[in-house]
């Protein structure tokens, strides 16, 4: 039944704030068993509520207090041609607000529901900023402007990757969990999915973002010979991609994987994939004795086989075999059949998951890496005087990090923490961030206000929580006398220290509009002398302990850096 106006009204989605947008994508999510499992998943994901919209009957079916109340009847129509298109899309946008709505049934649900959420593009601080985009979404100008205080900011594109990202993974995990499904009734049946479960679990466990595909896979292969009745198995990865290669396959990887004593060579194996043609692209494929004997089969060394593809989208990524069964000889033999088939197709299965998985993993990176360098060379181009100053301090952050014995992670840390540990120079007033002479004793107060600006600017996003002790802190003192808390000594953690020698190496050698740069005999006299008194003494000793190579790095164009651990 359609209505003039529906509000918003108050349910139960809960708001779990504080739960990482990783969780909701990964480990913390079971399966989309309902529609509120779902919105569950896409509340957490975006840290906004969604509403639940049944386009048959015009009717909101499932709202949260939180909720923007906005008018949905007159946009039934468009909801419900976005349900039949079956892909996110952003159905309003009138800045400062956007309305993104996701359609369930790609996640096996009912084609008649929808998530709608509304969210804000920008900061807000006046009704008449919100006021045209209040009008268009049906809502009070100052309820607007009330609700936008605190809420993250979503550009529109970004919205839309974002919602595109967690429907692939929704999907994708229905599709894992759809297997382990299968994999409980076969053991409930069958002796032999017992040895399946086990693989399965050990392989399973191992699934992660980082190290080498190719150990996985050869682990993979190590207990799939340890599970199949086979003289070797073998994976192949495919040559022929028509689409980009991914991206974690790199040239040096092997093309044909090998466990066993295989019954043929390399080469051998990577051909009888190309003569099983376009049939082993989409499903299992068996040979035995029968097919073998034939005198045009190729290959006599191999008697029996079974291939299965390693799904990886239109085209396989690869395919796992199993040759020649180890009951069979010359004389006698037995074949490959059903339970082979299934153990392999699952481990492909997994494997084709975790690849596209560790895709996608890698496109958010890239995502996440993007969006920290807009961010630096946002501050950058507040302060013209001290263009490259950011990434300069990372890089000679992660120098001394990696001299005092600190690990990878601590290591990503703190080149995250070096590059926007000036963010916060993004509230300093302009005219005072680049006047061209001495700062008043007043405007020098100004600047100082920066490191608390920048912990305000990211404490709003959790992945950056562990930066936000650099950005706040890398102007304190050994001996007190910084700011903003004055910390003594080791009160000040660890990589805030590294981080403030890091920044003022580069904030002496680099030009200012008042002064060149300073010597690199000045400059070290200063550092040694603020040993123990301005700067922790032991990070000073391992900046002169590799003097040469922070020469070297500050004066060198930025190399880059990954920012894979910065997402783990």
């Amino acid at each position: 039944m359609n209505v003039a106006k529906q509000e918003i009204v108050a349910t139960s989605v809960p708001q779990t704030r504080t739960e990482s947008l990783r969780e909701s994508l990964g480990g913390n999510y079971v399966g989309a068993g309902s529609a509120q499992d779902v919105l569950k998943v896409l509340s957490t994901g975006f840290l906004e509520p969604f509403t639940l919209v049944n386009v048959i009957r015009g009717e909101i079916v499932h709202a949260d207090s939180e909720s923007l109340s906005c008018d949905l009847s007159g946009r039934m129509e468009l909801l419900a041609e976005v349900a039949r298109r079956g892909a996110p899309e952003i159905v309003e946008d009138v800045a400062p607000l956007s309305m993104l709505a996701i359609p369930l049934h790609p996640m096996g649900l009912s084609q008649k529901l929808i998530a709608v959420g509304v969210f804000i593009q920008e900061p807000v601080t006046s009704e008449h900023q919100i006021a045209a985009a209040a009008r268009a979404f049906g809502v009070d100008a100052g309820r607007a402007l009330r609700w936008s205080h605190g809420r993250e900011y979503w550009p529109p594109r970004l919205l839309l990757r974002m919602a595109e990202s967690i429907v692939e993974n929704l999907v994708q995990h229905k599709q894992i969990t759809h297997l382990r499904h299968e994999i409980n009734e076969a053991v409930a049946h069958a002796r032999d999915t017992y040895v399946e479960l086990g693989l399965l679990h050990r392989l399973t466990s191992r699934l992660n973002f980082s190290g080498d595909v190719t150990e996985l896979w050869q682990s993979a292969l190590a207990w799939l010979a340890d599970s199949v009745p086979a003289q070797s198995v073998a994976l192949v990865i495919n040559q022929s991609l028509e689409d980009e290669k991914p991206r974690f396959l790199s040239d040096d990887h092997e093309h044909v994987l090998i466990h066993g004593e295989c019954p043929a060579e390399k080469s051998a194996v990577r051909e009888l994939v190309k003569k099983l043609g376009p049939a082993s692209h989409k499903q299992s494929i068996v040979l035995n004795r029968a097919e073998t004997s034939l005198p045009t089969w190729y290959c006599p060394t191999l008697r029996e086989l079974v291939c299965v593809p390693i799904n990886g989208g239109d085209q396989p990524l690869g395919w796992l075999l199993a040759l020649n069964h180890k009951g069979s000889t010359n004389i006698e033999f037995e074949q490959f059949g059903s339970v082979e088939i299934r153990l392999l197709a699952s481990v492909g299965t997994i494997l084709g998951i975790h690849s596209r998985n560790l895709e996608l993993y890698q496109k958010q990176s890239e995502l996440f890496a993007s969006l920290v360098r807009a961010l630096t060379s946002a501050i950058d181009a507040k302060d013209r005087y001290t263009s490259g100053h950011s990434e300069r301090v990372a890089t000679v952050s992660v120098a001394l990090a990696r001299q005092l014995g600190l690990d990878k992670k601590a290591q990503d840390t703190i080149y995250l923490g070096g590059l926007l540990h000036d963010v916060g120079k993004i509230g300093i007033d302009d005219l005072v961030l680049n006047k061209p002479d001495r700062l008043s004793e007043e405007e020098f107060e100004h600047i100082k206000l920066h490191p608390q600006f920048g912990y305000d600017i990211l404490r709003g996003v959790r992945q950056l929580d562990k930066i936000l002790p650099i950005v706040l802190h890398h102007h304190e003192a050994w001996n007190g006398k910084g700011y903003p808390h004055g910390l003594v000594g080791s009160e000040n953690p660890l990589l805030a220290r590294i981080v403030a020698v890091a920044d003022a190496f580069d904030a002496m050698s680099s030009d200012r509009p008042y002064r060149k740069g300073m010597p690199d005999e000045k400059l070290d006299a200063i550092l040694r002398d603020g040993a123990g008194s301005q700067w922790d003494a032991k990070v000073i000793d391992a900046f002169f302990e590799i003097r040469d190579e922070i020469r070297a790095l500050s004066a060198a164009e930025p190399a880059g850096y990954s920012f894979e651990g910065a997402l783990g």
